[in-house]
């Protein structure tokens, strides 16, 4: 049981990465190549048009994890791309048979697929993929119609989606969230060992304020859930790397280390995390993976209110036998718990 509740309560304070410049600190890392890492490389290889180098890139990252369905699926289009069709219509076909990923990410595979399909001379099993699309999507399967180019998964991607389904929850709850209620909704398709969630509501400051409390890494454990210590490996400009601990009933602990970097725009800040290697820390005290987002924006009408969403993906590996039904209501007690906290740390600082 302890298990399943630390895959529950995981989930609520999982704050990750994404690109940057390293520093010494993290020279001990240079020779340990992630699935995520040749994910990255193999995107900057796509966009200098070095295809068959970011298809290497690709096979690797799935090689190291086959459920990273972004870098499954930009393999498909450098495929694509390199005159490979059949070979990349098997790419999109295996996202698409595993139900990876939201709505949005559906699209993609589906969208990718038909113009394979199309390019191989297949135009009656493209017509069927393009059929989904208007039944995933009317309004983007309209204005995508006469696009012949693939779409990428990357981190452009990634925030648009996010930004998308942002707009999407806050149109469909408006009125809930005006209450101080939290919204969350699991995204569908993921494994028992999964979990991928996102989550909407507002708190009380400024856009800078709340930024602020959500970069105060060495005090989380004050108001994130489940935190019992932050050590702060270095920062760059590039990004902040914090090593995490979490406690869990008797005495069960978890460490994970990540990777942190921040966006800030004239009315909108975000934050992206990773999980990196931990060479020190054994499987069994980790979890597989975990990365996300924060996206603040001011709320609209709203005097010093900002509409705060967060998405985390985690792959916290196997748990005890018998405990699967306790996942949901710890999770959701465990967004819940998250948004109280950093509401009322907010308060504490600036009232």
């Amino acid at each position: 049981m302890v298990g399943k509740v630390f895959k529950v309560c995981i989930l609520s304070v999982c704050l990750l990465t994404v690109d940057g410049k390293t520093v010494d600190a993290a020279s001990e890392q240079k020779d340990q190549k992630t699935a995520y890492d040749y994910y990255l490389s193999g995107n900057a290889l796509y966009e200098d048009g070095k295809y068959s180098e970011a298809i290497s890139a690709f096979r690797k990252s799935v090689d190291l994890d086959s459920k990273l369905y972004y870098a499954c699926v930009n393999l498909g289009v450098a495929l694509a791309k390199a005159g490979q069709l059949d070979k990349a219509v098997e790419a999109f076909t295996f996202c698409i048979d595993k139900k990876w990923g939201g709505v949005r990410d559906r699209f993609v595979f589906h969208f990718n697929r038909a113009l394979a399909l199309k390019a191989a001379g297949r135009e009656q099993s493209a017509l069927q993929d393009r059929a989904t699309l208007k039944q995933l999507d009317p309004v983007r399967a309209e204005e995508l119609e006469d696009s012949g180019d693939y779409i990428l998964m990357d981190l452009a991607y990634m925030e648009k989606r996010n930004r998308a389904d942002m707009a999407e929850m806050f149109s469909r709850n408006r009125l809930t969230l005006a209450k101080g209620e939290i919204i969350i909704r699991k995204i569908a398709g993921q494994g028992n060992d999964e979990q991928e969630h996102e989550v909407i509501g507002v708190i009380d400051g400024t856009l800078e304020q709340v930024s602020e409390v959500l970069t105060d890494f060495k005090n989380y454990p004050k108001f994130m859930p489940n935190v019992e210590e932050i050590v702060i490996r270095y920062s760059t400009e590039g990004g902040t790397v914090a090593d995490h601990k979490l406690g869990f009933p008797m005495g069960f602990v978890k460490k994970y280390r990540l990777k942190f970097r921040a966006k800030k725009e004239a009315d909108r800040w975000q934050l992206f995390w990773k999980k990196l290697p931990w060479p020190e820390v054994k499987d069994s005290q980790t979890v597989v993976d975990t990365y996300g987002q924060w996206i603040l924006e001011r709320l609209p009408g709203g005097d010093e209110k900002v509409l705060a969403y967060y998405r985390v993906y985690t792959e916290t590996g196997s748990i005890p036998f018998g405990t699967g039904w306790l996942v949901e209501p710890m999770t959701n007690k465990s967004f819940q718990d998250m948004f109280k906290g950093t509401r009322k740390r907010v308060q504490e600082i600036y009232d």
